[in-house]
């Protein structure tokens, strides 16, 4: 035999209801009340960070940067300009060498 966890009542044990309340067995008790409502997660749109103020030493790295890589590269032309200059020079052999 078993009891009724509702009422207390002494019900048999094959019983799917309690007798003298009706509580039913074997299945998650009902709530009375609902769930209250949640609205649903919406994501926001993407908004691009603000641009940021280059402060003055800033702008003193950028310079330094674009320095730095326009100093390293020798255009085509210049090599162009040493090409030509040593044919030149090989042409006229200005040093009289043999």
């Amino acid at each position: 035999m078993k009891f009724c966890p509702n009422c207390g009542a002494q019900i048999p044990d094959n019983a799917n209801f309690c007798p003298s309340c009706g509580t039913r067995f074997g299945a998650a008790p009902q709530s009375p009340y609902q769930q209250p409502y949640q609205q649903p997660q919406y994501q926001q749109p993407y908004q691009q960070p603000a641009p940021q103020k280059m402060t003055y030493m800033d702008k003193v790295r950028a310079a330094r940067e674009a320095q730095k890589q326009k100093n390293g590269q020798i255009k085509w032309w210049m090599w162009a300009l040493i090409g030509i200059g040593s044919a030149i020079l090989i042409a006229l052999n200005p040093l009289g060498l043999s």
